[in-house]
């Protein structure tokens, strides 16, 4: 680990999206990069910034993903995946 400025530890965080995640993983939402209306749409069900996210279960050739973001729990495919960045806890 890289220490900083007085020697404190300074965390490291990589920026990946929810196709980069295993089932059972935590992660916190720091972007949805999509189109206007999908990204208001997962605005609704509480997928936005600063969301944590869990990734419950990936299908066979990964073209579908169940996530739970805060109380909701619904399946994205692989386009709408991509578009949501994520940094693991």
């Amino acid at each position: 680990m890289r220490t900083g400025h007085k020697k404190r530890p300074v965390r490291i965080f990589y920026i990946m999206n929810v196709c980069d995640m295993k089932a059972g993983e935590e992660a916190v939402i720091k972007e949805v990069v999509l189109s206007d209306g999908v990204r208001e749409r997962l605005r609704y069900l509480n997928v936005t910034a600063g969301a944590p996210l869990v990734l419950l279960k990936v299908s066979f050739f990964k073209k579908t993903y169940l996530i739970q973001a805060r109380s909701a729990k619904l399946a994205i495919g692989r386009e709408v995946a991509e578009g949501i960045k994520i940094c693991r806890k």
